[in-house]
């Protein structure tokens, strides 16, 4: 059997975080799903916090990767068609259970609570570059913050489920192409 490498813990890590939360990130635990001894380990970190603030820098990486792949997707559509598909792309989360609990995390751990501000602030100026082609600058932030806030709000839902966000964004999707109008009035 080979040894498990950095990425196999840590991604081990990622989905017992997912499963339980922080509490979950121990050595002993994933060390049994891996299938070996604690030994491999140490082979890799320096102890629990190093394993805990890999496990953290992987969910940031990923989540601006998936920040960057949806500006690419938005990059050469119009406003207007950008706007059509708001709710798909700001839909693609990673799974609903790791998001909570990164969120969770974030409550109690400086580290976290660290990087789920710089994926909310990368996810808020990526959606808020959408709505400056659509309204005044001013009000680009307010509408930017709109799905972005329902997101958040399902991810810390016992209540809403996936379906439920998915039927959120496509709604706030269809009535985005309304904002501009809506802004006027004020």
């Amino acid at each position: 059997m080979r040894m498990p490498s950095r990425d196999d813990w840590v991604a081990t890590g990622l989905d017992a975080l997912a499963a339980a939360g922080e509490g979950a990130i121990r050595v002993d635990p994933l060390a049994a799903r891996l299938g070996v001894t604690k030994g491999s380990f140490h082979h890799h970190f320096r102890g629990a916090a190093d394993l805990r603030r890999a496990v953290l820098a992987a969910h940031e990486l990923a989540q601006l990767e998936l920040v960057e792949r949806v500006r690419d997707d938005v990059a050469g559509l119009d406003a207007s068609a950008a706007l059509d598909r708001l709710g798909d792309l700001i839909g693609r989360l990673p799974d609903d259970r790791l998001e909570r609990a990164v969120r969770s995390w974030a409550a109690i751990d400086a580290d976290a609570e660290g990087v789920q501000a710089r994926v909310d602030a990368a996810r808020l100026t990526a959606i808020e570059a959408l709505w400056l082609q659509v309204v005044p600058p001013q009000h680009a932030r307010t509408a930017a913050l709109v799905p972005l806030l329902a997101m958040i709000g399902a991810s810390a839902s016992s209540v809403a489920t996936r379906a439920d966000l998915d039927a959120v964004l496509r709604m706030l999707a269809g009535l985005a192409r309304h904002v501009p109008a809506v802004i006027r009035e004020w």
